[in-house]
């Protein structure tokens, strides 16, 4: 009769024990690897830069040292250590039992008695409860690439509205240093009864104007270096390089391509798609529930030696295997677990789809600002700009001459000024724009990384 218990008792026992997905060692190695790139120093650093840093210099620090980006890695790892939980047997038992009042038995009293049990989940929940987990954590690495997107989002923004106030601060005060020459002729022609007082009045308006929006310009450089130290953990008044606009050179892509790349290159979807699987895996476990799940164990009663001591097996302790099963007679509650993680599973589903259409929403807008910068960039600066420069050199000509009037003077000289911050500000939205597609498609637009 034991070896009859023995041998599904232990049929049982090695098929209980299935294991997660068989690619799973590997891709725990890899992540190994992967750990590697986020497991870096992460103190708040204020150290001053080097003359050469540039954007790529921030979009490094930014990725060694940003708190939130630490934060998803940790939340990564932590994901990791439930795989190993997940597909682990439960504990086991260890039962202690002493006889208060003796119990005779033909070989003698018993005394006490020691049992261990092992519960057995019914075979296959331990394998999808691995699936599971495995899939969450796989979730979570993809997290971590989300969040790192929105990071270096967040710097190249940041880092080109800095460009653009320090490019737009430079033409103001050229202009600033134009006007306040003509104020002095003004003055002169003034003085000689060539010009009336209203034209010195008409500099100096402007030139208030322009004063009033160097100080905004420079006012509002404060909050944009604060939210890129923020980015990189340091302190909001910490030093930051010199951000050139030049440098915001337009860069090829295949804008069909990366609308159509989204399932397979954007991290949120990729995200999406595990936790879909993990809804898939949670209605099988679900499923499985409702089977009974097992316990497999032995018993030792300890029995002393018997009055007479010629019976046979006097003193002999009793061995004992055990096999219990649970009962799962609530039916109904297993159905419901059934039919909510079917719900989570259809949730998951439009979860994705719904994303999807967002993304691609969101992108269609990136690529219009994209587009929408670069024909800025190249009205002004090949059209405009010059035919301003042409007609305000013809107007200033005119006017020293005495044959042209002082305000037409002002307005072609504000109208190069606009022309001029409309030019620098598409080179700031077209690089701002990039960013923003790179975070929406998951593809690498630049050659920084």
């Amino acid at each position: 009769m034991n070896l009859q218990l023995i041998v599904p008792i232990l049929y049982l026992t090695l098929f209980s024990c299935a294991s997660p997905p068989r690619d799973l060692g590997s891709r725990l190695d890899n992540w190994n690897e992967q750990q590697a790139v986020f497991a870096q120093a992460h103190e708040r650093s204020n150290k001053p830069w080097a003359s050469s840093a540039g954007l790529q210099t921030l979009l490094n620090h930014a990725r060694r040292h940003n708190p939130g980006l630490r934060a998803a890695f940790e939340r990564w790892k932590g994901s990791l250590e439930k795989v190993t939980s997940a597909t682990t047997l439960p504990s086991p038992r260890l039962t202690l039992g002493a006889y208060l009042a003796s119990v005779e038995t033909r070989t003698g009293p018993m005394q006490g008695r020691i049992g261990f049990a092992q519960p057995l989940p019914w075979p296959g929940k331990l394998a999808a409860a691995g699936k599971l987990a495995f899939e969450q954590a796989e979730a979570m690495r993809m997290q971590v690439e989300v969040e790192r997107l929105m990071l270096e989002q967040t710097v190249r923004e940041a880092w080109w509205e800095l460009a653009w106030l320090d490019r737009a601060l430079e033409i103001t005060k050229s202009n600033q240093e134009l006007l306040s020459h003509w104020e002095i002729i003004a003055q002169m022609r003034m003085e000689a009864g060539l010009s009336t007082h209203t034209d010195v009045i008409r500099t100096q308006i402007e030139l208030g104007k322009l004063e009033d929006r160097v100080q905004g310009l420079q006012d509002l450089a404060r909050p944009v270096r604060a939210r890129l130290n923020s980015a990189l953990h340091r302190k909001s008044d910490a030093a930051l390089p010199q951000a050139n606009l030049a440098e915001a050179t337009p860069l090829r892509f295949n804008p069909a391509a990366l609308s159509a790349g989204l399932p397979q290159n954007s991290p949120q979807l990729l995200k999406l798609k595990h936790l879909r699987h993990a809804a898939k895996h949670r209605v099988d476990l679900a499923e499985l529930d409702s089977y009974p799940n097992l316990t497999v164990g032995a018993d030792l009663t300890f029995i002393g030696n018997a009055d007479d001591p010629n019976v046979a097996g006097s003193g002999d302790e009793a061995f004992a295997l055990t096999l219990g099963i649970e009962l799962p007679v609530w039916r109904e509650s297993y159905a419901a677990q059934e039919r909510s993680a079917k719900a989570l599973l259809r949730a998951s589903e439009r979860t994705l789809q719904q994303t999807h259409n967002t993304l691609d929403a969101n992108l269609e807008m990136a690529l219009f600002e994209h587009r929408d910068g670069v024909r800025r960039v190249a009205l002004f600066q090949d059209s405009l700009i010059p035919k301003g420069e042409e007609a305000l050199l013809s107007l200033q000509t005119a006017y020293e001459s005495g044959k042209g009037g002082f305000l037409d003077l002002i307005d072609a000289q504000r109208t190069l000024l606009e022309f001029q911050l409309q030019a620098a500000r598409g080179q700031a939205d077209r690089a701002q724009a990039l960013a923003k597609i790179e975070h929406l498609s998951g593809v690498s637009l630049h050659q920084d990384k």
